[in-house]
C-alpha cells in the first residue's frame, strides 16, 4: 500500500510470459507475519509479528532482501519498536530518502529511514492530533522537502462521522481535517477506509457518499498544495458495481502524462478509470476474476511495470462480502493494458491477504500472509510468477564478457550493479548525457550500490571499465 511503482528496465532484456507452462509454487518463508510492506525498489521489508495476549500488541521488524533469490535476509532483521491497535508500517519518501512509518504503543509517529545496506536511522514527530487515530498512511514526494502523515478517526457517539485528517512532516502541529463520513448501513471498520496517496505527488484518493444513506461510494483528491479536495468520480448512481473504497491512483511508464485508478467494482470485478479532460475518472478496462468462489470480494491490486511497458498486479479474492482475513481466498496475477496474462498463482488453502510485488534482476515474486481459517496467526508467503526477465551480455568485440544486470532503470536514488561471475575487483565509470566523466568508483564485490541521490534528474551512461560500451541510465 501506498506505493512507488518502479519501472524495471534491463539492457537488451526480453520478458517470457510463459503462462501456459507455468506451475504455481507456493512456499512459506517465515511464522507470524502480517502487515508486510516492501519498500519501492524491493530492497527493504517491513512487517508485523503479533505477542500473543497482549490486547492487540505486535513488534515491528525490519531486513532487507537479496534480489537474487527473492528471500528475506531474515538472520539480520531488526526490532524496530511495538505497536498499538492499528499503528502498522507502511513506507513512504520524500528529497532525502525513503522511509517507513509506524504509530508505537506509545502513541508516537516514528519514521525509520534506511540510509544504507542493513543501516536505519529513527526519527520521532511525537504524537501530533488525536490519540485515537488509526490506519496510519504516509505519502512518497521525493520531490517535496516533507511529507504527509494522514489517518482517521473512527465514529463516536458525539458526532456519529468516522473523520480524516493529515498533517505535514514539517509543520506536525497543523492538523487539516479533509472529511467525515456517516457509517453506510452496511457498517464498516472505518467509514473511510483506505485513503490512498498518489505516488510522487500531493495528492490523497479517498471515499465519499453525496448521500449518508445511498450504499455506493464516489471518489475524491485532497490536494496538500491547496488543502482542498475534488470530486473526481461520478459513477451511475444506482449502479450496483459502484463502490470506491479500495481505490489507488497510479501512473505508468508507457503512457506519459496519464492518470488511472484501480477499482474494486463494489467488491465483485475489478475495473481500471482513466482522468479524463474534464478532471472525472472513466472507466477504460474491466475484468471479472476467473475464480471458483461465489459470492466472492476483489480487492488489493497494485500495478507495477517492468520492461518499460508491460504492467502487470496481483491481487487478492476471498468468499463472502465481509472484511479480508477471515474466509478462504487465493492470489491472482493479471496484467492490464495489453497485457493479457491471467493466471492463479497461490496454492495455499486458507485465509490470503494484501499481495505485495517483490522485482530482482530476473524474477517477479508475490508475497501474501496468509493463514488456516480459524488460525491465530498469519504466516509469511511467497507465490511463485511465469514472469522472467533474461538478460544478456554487454558488447564488446575483443574479449568474452561478463554478464551484468542493472537494476532499477529508470532510477531514482540509486542502481545497483550486479553480476555472477568472478571479475572484480574492477573500476566503475558514470558519464552524464554529453560524456563527460561524472564519477569512478570500485566495484569490489559481485553487487554494487551506485549513489545518483545528488545528481539532477536526466540521461547517465555507466560503463564497467574494460567490460563493454557505456549503457544508458535513466534518474528520474
Amino acid at each position: 500500500m501506498a506505493k512507488m511503482y518502479p519501472i524495471l528496465l534491463l539492457f537488451f532484456s526480453s520478458l517470457s510470459l510463459s503462462a501456459q507452462t507455468f506451475t504455481p509454487s507456493d512456499i512459506l518463508i517465515a511464522t507470524n507475519v502480517f502487515q508486510v510492506e516492501f519498500s519501492a525498489d524491493s530492497r527493504s521489508m517491513v512487517w508485523c509479528e503479533q505477542i500473543p495476549l497482549s490486547g492487540a500488541r505486535a513488534k515491528v521488524w525490519y531486513t532487507d532482501m537479496d534480489l537474487t533469490t527473492g528471500l528475506p535476509d531474515l538472520a539480520r532483521k531488526q526490532l524496530i519498536d511495538t505497536i498499538q491497535g492499528q499503528g502498522w508500517p507502511y513506507w513512504g519518501e520524500d528529497q532525502t530518502s525513503p522511509f517507513f512509518l509506524i504509530k508505537n504503543q506509545r502513541g508516537e509517529i516514528i519514521y525509520v529511514r534506511r540510509t544504507g545496506i542493513n543501516t536505519l536511522s529513527r526519527f520521532s514527530l511525537g504524537k501530533p492530533g488525536h490519540p485515537d487515530k488509526g490506519l496510519i498512511n504516509v505519502s512518497a514526494d521525493k520531490s517535496k522537502p516533507y511529507f504527509w502523515v494522514n489517518y482517521t478517526v473512527k465514529t463516536t457517539v458525539a458526532n456519529g462521522r468516522d473523520s480524516l485528517f493529515c498533517f505535514s512532516s514539517d509543520n506536525p502541529a497543523k492538523i487539516n481535517f479533509i472529511a467525515s463520513e456517516v457509517p453506510s448501513p452496511a457498517g464498516s471498520i472505518y467509514e473511510l477506509t483506505f485513503p490512498r496517496w498518489l505516488a510522487q505527488s500531493e495528492i490523497l484518493a479517498h471515499p465519499f457518499r453525496t448521500n449518508p444513506a445511498q450504499p455506493y461510494y464516489d471518489m475524491k483528491f485532497w490536494n496538500g498544495a491547496t488543502l482542498s479536495s475534488t470530486v473526481v468520480t461520478q459513477d451511475v448512481q444506482n449502479s450496483l458495481f459502484n463502490s470506491h473504497v479500495d481505490d489507488l491512483p497510479f501512473r505508468v511508464p508507457q503512457k506519459t502524462g496519464e492518470l488511472f485508478m484501480f477499482s474494486s467494482k463494489g467488491s465483485r470485478q475489478m475495473a481500471i478509470y482513466q482522468q479524463q479532460k474534464n478532471g472525472l475518472f472513466s472507466e477504460i478496462e474491466t475484468y471479472a476474476s476467473p475464480t471458483s468462489f461465489s459470492p466472492l470480494t476483489l480487492t488489493s491490486f497494485e500495478p507495477f511495470t517492468i520492461n518499460g511497458n508491460q504492467t502487470f498486479g496481483a491481487y487478492q479474492v476471498y468468499q463472502g462480502g465481509g472484511i479480508p482475513g477471515n474466509t478462504k481466498g487465493e492470489i491472482w496475477l493479471r496484467g492490464i493494458f495489453g497485457q493479457t496474462l491471467h493466471t492463479k498463482i497461490s496454492t495455499f488453502d486458507g485465509v490470503t491477504v494484501d499481495p505485495e510485488y517483490v522485482i530482482g534482476p530476473k524474477k517477479v515474486w508475490i508475497y501474501y500472509y496468509g493463514k488456516a481459517v480459524g488460525a491465530p496467526f498469519f504466516d509469511l508467503r511467497r507465490c511463485e510468477t511465469p514472469l522472467s526477465i533474461v538478460t544478456t551480455r554487454l558488447n564488446d568485440a575483443q574479449k568474452p564478457q561478463p554478464i551484468f544486470s542493472i537494476y532499477p532503470n529508470p532510477a531514482r536514488d540509486f542502481f545497483t550493479v550486479q553480476t555472477a561471475e568472478s571479475v572484480v575487483p574492477f573500476e566503475l565509470q558514470l558519464f552524464d548525457s554529453i560524456g563527460r566523466l561524472i564519477r569512478s568508483e570500485k566495484m569490489l564485490s559481485n553487487e554494487h550500490i551506485v549513489n545518483l541521490a545528488t545528481l539532477p534528474t536526466g540521461l547517465y551512461f555507466f560503463k564497467p571499465l574494460g567490460f563493454g560500451t557505456p549503457q544508458r541510465v535513466v534518474k528520474y
